[in-house]
């Protein structure tokens, strides 16, 4: 049965609002009429996808925690969202559990991702654990309430990003790891890329996220509605689990693997959507799973909270051999988002869309880059591909070409624009005062952005008293309008990530300044217990303050009686740097601890001067040094502001 959006809808929640912020504005009627316009100008009428993403549907089971959840998505598109958008979350609202074809399902929206269960002779194969162990156990158990409770034989992760492992502990037990009845299987270089994805920028990352996300806003019309390719939010009890490191390592560029009766045709697919990343084929059932390669959106080559560019080019090569090499057979197209595609004639049209669309953004960021033209012209240049501004899955729910080209600019050529004007611009607060300075002060440019604000010119208004608040940030007026302005942008964006960015940036810009939150070291506990100690140490550089650090000389030896691991650390003009696997003769000090009390005291756990006095931690030598270069080490304040100075 083909279950139409609202009956969906009110099936599974009470039809009800959810408070909005008593701050937030409607929309002018110069936005309510863009939005408006949407409609005619895009095929709303087709109602294939709806088809598809409710097709083979089980059963679901109501999100204890919120039971209202997005229901609010029932009705039609308000004059706050763009109708483009308000249909991805409709979409992306439909959750529980659905066959995709005979042995393989998929539970969807009890995460950000999907997870797909392969059924083999003896045992499930479980791709993707969701983000948090207890959304994991409760997908699992809705599996496992309509389809035969068999063991978990294997886990694969699809790639390096934690909303598709972090919830493997609900999946799989260690001791049936130790014991060989699981196999945890990843793409190549996948450990290396969680933890260097997880221990760089860190903070920082989580702080933007908030913005690309909108965690920190309602849901509702005037709020977040979707980040373009799902919910945020998971299921169960909030929090990740271990770590848990694969045991089978996908290596070939095309390699085939029987797991427990069941053909898997893995293709790797290196710094495309992740650094690593791979499709699965499971030719059985002419199944291709293009895990986050081939979405229903636009995807990103450089998520708002940050990461290293993605490859466009290699991106949409990976797509065309999964076509040449799959496409004969395939037919049922998944993902580790959204829903599937069913037929062999739309797996191949949405494989070659999909394939097309990134590497016209490569290219055509390529030739304009060839021609002069700097990151900001190409990105008001380039529009979708010509032929595709129609087909719902290429549209910039999530990535947009905009943001997408000057993440190819960014790749080939960085930061530079290649105008020596801007090799050394004023740090922003100092930038901003001469340029009111030299506008006649502050109540001047704001009575001219209030005239821009009448006429629709929201990104310029934004953009002008982003200057005013940065050099005043207590110029309630400037805040106001500065707020004012983006949450109309907000209310455009067919994006869900650029909604989410203006409305948060509009609500903490009219709120009070937030209590500061405690600091913190930079790193999850899990990610620090995976990594090899030598890695730890690179992430430990990244917390010296080099500048206090001045011309301290420190060299200490490191062993570790638990992980057998032993280094020699050198604080040296405000660097930290390692050599593993030896003492040094010229070592202050020589230290023996385990991995367990080095963290906890890494983390803040524990204090070291506690860890010393119990002799968790023994030194030989110079124990003063090891304080000393504790000392040094600074935590990180996680709520600094990103709309003000």
């Amino acid at each position: 049965m083909v279950l139409r959006l609202n009956g969906w809808l009110l099936a599974i929640a009470i039809l009800a609002h959810r408070a909005q912020s008593q701050d937030t504005k409607p929309a002018e009627p110069i936005v309510a009429a863009a939005n408006q316009a949407v409609q005619s100008r895009l095929p709303f009428g087709d109602r294939q996808d709806f088809e598809d993403a409710t097709r083979g549907f089980i059963a679901t089971t109501p999100d204890t925690s919120d039971p209202d959840g997005y229901a609010f998505l029932a009705h039609e598109a308000p004059p706050t969202v763009n109708p483009s958008l308000w249909r991805q979350a409709q979409l992306n609202a439909i959750h529980g559990l659905f066959k995709v074809t005979d042995g393989v399902y998929q539970i969807r929206d009890f995460s950000s991702a999907n997870m797909t269960i392969v059924e083999g002779r003896t045992g499930l194969i479980v791709i993707d654990a969701l983000s948090t162990p207890g959304a994991a156990k409760e997908a699992l158990d809705l599996y496992s309430a309509h389809r035969p409770r068999k063991p978990i034989v294997a886990l694969i992760y699809s790639h390096s990003h934690s909303d598709h492992f972090g919830g493997a502990s609900g999946v799989v037990s260690p001791a049936d790891i130790a014991a060989g009845k699981t196999q945890i299987i990843a793409p190549a270089g996948f450990m290396d890329a969680v933890i260097v994805e997880a221990a760089v920028g860190e903070n920082l990352k989580s702080r933007r996220a908030q913005y690309q996300f909108g965690t920190p806003l309602p849901r509702g019309e005037r709020g977040t509605v979707d980040y373009g390719i799902g919910k945020i939010e998971s299921r169960g009890a909030s929090g990740g689990g271990p770590l848990i490191p694969p045991n089978v390592t996908i290596q070939q560029p095309m390699e085939t693997r029987t797991v427990d009766g069941v053909p898997l045709v893995f293709e790797l697919a290196p710094e495309s959507e992740a650094p690593s990343e791979m499709l699965i084929y499971l030719p059985q059932s002419h199944v291709l799973d293009a895990t986050e390669d081939a979405t229903h959106a636009l995807h990103n080559l450089l998520p708002f909270r940050g990461s290293l560019v993605r490859d466009a080019n290699r991106w949409s090569r990976y797509l065309n051999v999964a076509l040449d090499q799959f496409g004969a057979g395939a037919q049922v197209l998944i993902a580790q988002h959204q829903w599937p595609v069913w037929g062999n004639e739309r797996v191949r049209e949405r494989l070659a869309n999909q394939r097309d669309l990134y590497k016209y953004v490569h290219d055509q960021t390529i030739r304009l880059m060839n021609q002069g033209f700097g990151p900001t012209e190409i990105a008001e240049a380039l529009t979708l591909p010509p032929g595709l501004e129609n087909d719902w899955s290429s549209r910039e729910y999530y990535g947009t070409i905009s943001d997408d080209s000057k993440a190819v600019y960014q790749r080939y050529v960085g930061w530079y624009d290649g105008n020596p004007a801007t090799l050394e611009r004023l740090p922003r607060a100092e930038e901003a005062k001469k340029y009111l300075e030299y506008m006649g002060g502050s109540p001047a440019v704001i009575a001219r952005a209030r005239q821009d604000f009448k006429a629709g010119r929201y990104r310029w208004v934004a953009e002008i008293m982003d200057q005013v608040v940065f050099a005043d940030p207590s110029n309630r007026e400037a805040r106001s309008l500065a707020a004012d302005a983006l949450e109309q942008l907000g209310y455009l964006a067919e994006s869900g990530a650029r909604r989410n960015s203006y409305l948060l940036a509009a609500q903490e810009l009219r709120a009070a300044a937030p209590s500061r939150a405690p600091s913190v070291p930079g790193v999850r506990a899990a990610v620090l217990h995976a990594m090899p100690i030598a890695l730890v140490f690179d992430y430990l550089g990244t917390r010296v303050d080099g500048p206090r650090a001045g011309t301290r000389h420190i060299v200490i030896s490191w062993r570790f009686t638990d992980t057998h691991e032993s280094l020699t650390s050198t604080l040296e003009h405000g660097a930290l740097t390692w050599i593993d696997g030896r003492d040094d003769p010229h070592a202050m000090t020589t230290v023996t601890t385990t991995r367990a009390v080095f963290d906890s005291v890494i983390l803040g756990q524990r204090p070291l001067a506690d860890a010393l006095e119990r002799h968790d931690i023994t030194t030989t030598g110079d124990a003063k040094a090891v304080s000393d270069l504790r000392g040094l080490l600074v935590d990180f304040q996680p709520g600094f502001p990103i709309v003000e100075p």
